[in-house]
């Protein structure tokens, strides 16, 4: 349940960092997961879920309450992983949003939009904007400067 919330791919390690439990009942999970074909690995230490349906199914048993300190502990292995180089933060913004931690999702979404913009992804950078704003105090001078953000997006 717990690698429903990380996203359809997910990596072996996030899931063993945020789960509870030893990791050799983790992964005797998830290859009984294959075995079900609920899974499919899709790289080293990388799995899938089969059908995008099945994680949205399985990510709706959980309760939002039981999610939330779930997005914050993979949000925080993300920065971590960010601050190494790492291309994740697209995702880091996802969950720093999801975990309702206002201040890494303002950041990370804003950061996120910023550079789909500067790339011409303008569907991506008024994801991320829109998110960022959702967050922060409207008539705020950063509810304005992600407006005027998300109004250069829109074109």
């Amino acid at each position: 349940m717990r690698a429903s919330v990380i996203g359809r791919q997910f990596d072996v390690n996030v899931l063993t960092a945020v789960a509870v439990g030893l990791e050799e009942r983790i992964l005797a999970a998830l290859e009984r997961a294959c075995t079900l074909q609920i899974l499919v690995p899709c790289g080293a230490n990388r799995y899938s879920f089969r059908h995008a349906l099945t994680q949205d199914i399985i990510y709706a048993e959980f309760i939002d309450g039981r999610t939330r300190p779930i997005h914050r502990r993979i949000a925080r292995l993300l920065e971590r992983r960010l601050q190494c180089g790492e291309p994740v933060l697209e995702a880091l913004a996802h969950h720093a949003w999801a975990a309702g931690d206002s201040r890494r999702a303002v950041r990370y979404n804003e950061r996120a939009g910023d550079e789909a913009a500067a790339v011409h992804a303008y569907e991506d950078a008024r994801k991320h904007y829109t998110r960022a704003r959702s967050v922060v105090e409207i008539g705020s001078l950063g509810y304005s400067r992600l407006t005027l953000k998300l109004n250069a997006a829109n074109g």
